[in-house]
């Protein structure tokens, strides 16, 4: 079992940027979400956030699904993604850099359409869990906000309704780092509390399990490298992978979505502070499978 200082969770909580997000992670969140994906079946993810009307969609969110959705596939599970217009491009991008299959459900930019294709694809597959990475969560007012207070609503199709309302037994997990994404339902008071313009933007919408961390990126890796810990497998991606699956997502429209640049950078950090995290992460998961490793000996010798 990973310890109560999770070093997994306290990496890629890093703030870099200087946000202040260290406030809202719920410590020990990352662990318990991948305890339940290890049991996952069939899971659907959701990603993607448009900042600003004339903008792609973010580098933050599509490439992280993607590498957890790899990881939630290896170890067995069936995996979909969803995804509106000005998203679907850049998963699909994502998704052929990894060699991944391109199990996408674009559904159309109109809201009420966009919902309805949605929610009929969730009952198709009868998902075990929801996943949503970067994706905006409601307000208590019902709109969407960029962490400016501007609304986004017209730009981003309204999937945190699969959270609200779900199948019974459906386990949910919200990654972000902002406050206004699916999820932080769980720590709005933080949110309104701690984060610029957070009554106004503080996502109402609760899952199971949240998870906070520097970039929502980081946030899906972490949870990867916890499956990776727990199972012995080697599950993450690679420095060399994360700047080809920046730049494609950039190839695709993406953006920076602090700086609207169609730049390989995410949130206004280079890529190579985002290698330099993943390698460290890596590294780190290696030292905890060896330094884990005697420890099941021992338990195996006390119980033979």
């Amino acid at each position: 079992m990973p310890p109560a200082l999770d070093p997994v969770e306290t990496l890629c909580a890093l703030d870099p940027g200087g946000r202040g997000i260290g406030r809202l992670v719920v410590p020990g969140a990352m662990a318990a979400a991948a305890r339940s994906l290890a049991r996952a079946r069939r899971v659907v993810l959701v990603t993607g956030f448009v900042a600003r009307p004339a903008w792609g969609a973010e580098t933050d969110g599509p490439s992280g699904t993607v590498v957890l959705g790899r990881a939630l596939r290896r170890i067995g599970a069936c995996v979909a993604y969803l995804a509106d217009p000005p998203v679907a491009p850049l998963l699909d991008a994502c998704l052929r850099v990894l060699g991944e299959p391109r199990d996408l459900i674009a559904v159309p930019a109109e809201p009420v359409a966009a919902l309805r294709v949605a929610r009929e694809a969730v009952r198709t597959l009868g998902p075990t869990h929801l996943i949503a990475v970067e994706r905006p969560g409601r307000a208590i007012d019902g709109g969407y906000y960029n962490a400016r207070g501007d609304s986004v609503a017209a730009i981003n199709a309204p999937l945190d309704a699969l959270f609200l309302r779900r199948r019974p037994g459906t386990v949910t997990i919200g990654v972000g780092d902002g406050g206004n994404e699916i999820g932080m339902g769980r720590v709005r008071a933080r949110v309104v509390r701690d984060v610029p313009n957070g009554a106004k933007i503080a996502s109402v919408v609760r899952t199971d399990h949240l998870i906070v961390a520097g970039t929502s990126n980081w946030g899906a890796w972490g949870v990867a490298a916890h499956l990776a810990w727990a199972t012995g497998r080697a599950l993450l991606h690679t420095p060399r992978e994360e700047a080809r699956l920046t730049r494609a997502m950039v190839r695709a429209g993406a953006v920076d979505g602090l700086t609207g640049a169609a730049r390989p950078s995410v949130d206004n950090l280079p890529l190579g502070l985002h290698q330099a995290l993943l390698e460290t992460l890596r590294g780190l998961i290696g030292h905890l499978k060896t330094r884990r490793a005697p420890l099941a000996a021992a338990r195996e010798e006390e119980t033979a």
